[in-house]
């Protein structure tokens, strides 16, 4: 369980860090396909560590945690410490990218989300983030995971890239690009649309 919970504090900071990067990059559309590629890139590590009786794919992200809790593929004795080491992990990169801030350029980021499309669009993105987790677990096709990023990406403001995974979107506030209200927001309206996807998944697909 420990190097369970170390990776999953390493993925979230490595995903953090690397969105906290990306959006300095010279245009929007390469920083969405760089945090997308980390995203497949984590998933299928965690893959790695799942078993006919369990999935890990919430080592890579704490709302595939809750939509995986939810359908019985993780236990919900582990939920919380597993929440909480990739809230650390994302913290930690975002006071390592604050403290870089004035060696870095500018970011992508302008203006302050509304709290409504924050959290209409995140809601949206927790929906389509549980089918790829189920579709993920399913099937085995990482790539899939790519998905929530792009919509995203299409959909809400840049600052709220890492909108599909909860924990990088406490570290970019922690960074100082997102503001508080708009992380936390983004965070309860991801998590309750993962719970809710998974149930909606699991009644229109009931398991074999």
């Amino acid at each position: 369980m420990s190097r369970h919970l170390l990776l999953a504090t390493v993925v979230s900071a490595f995903t953090t860090f690397v969105a906290a990067m990306a959006l300095r990059a010279a245009d929007a559309t390469l920083a969405v396909v760089a945090v997308a590629a980390v995203a497949v890139l984590f998933t299928w590590y965690a893959q790695l560590h799942s078993t006919d009786e369990q999935s890990s794919l919430g080592l890579a992200n704490p709302a595939a945690a809750v939509t995986l809790a939810v359908v019985g593929r993780h236990p919900w004795s582990t939920l919380l410490p597993v929440v909480a080491a990739h809230v650390v992990g994302a913290v930690l990169a975002g006071l390592a990218a604050l403290g870089l801030e004035d060696r870095l350029g500018d970011t992508l980021v302008f203006g302050t989300p509304g709290l409504l499309l924050t959290g209409t669009g995140a809601a949206v993105v927790g929906l389509i983030g549980a089918w790829t987790t189920l579709a993920v677990d399913a099937d085995g096709q990482p790539p899939v995971v790519a998905v929530p990023v792009l919509v995203g990406g299409a959909v809400l403001p840049l600052g709220l890239l890492t909108s599909f995974q909860p924990a990088a979107v406490v570290g970019l506030a922690t960074a100082g690009i997102l503001p508080w209200d708009v992380a936390l927001v983004s965070v309860a309206a991801v998590l309750v649309a993962s719970a809710v996807g998974a149930f909606a998944v699991s009644a229109l697909v009931p398991a074999e």
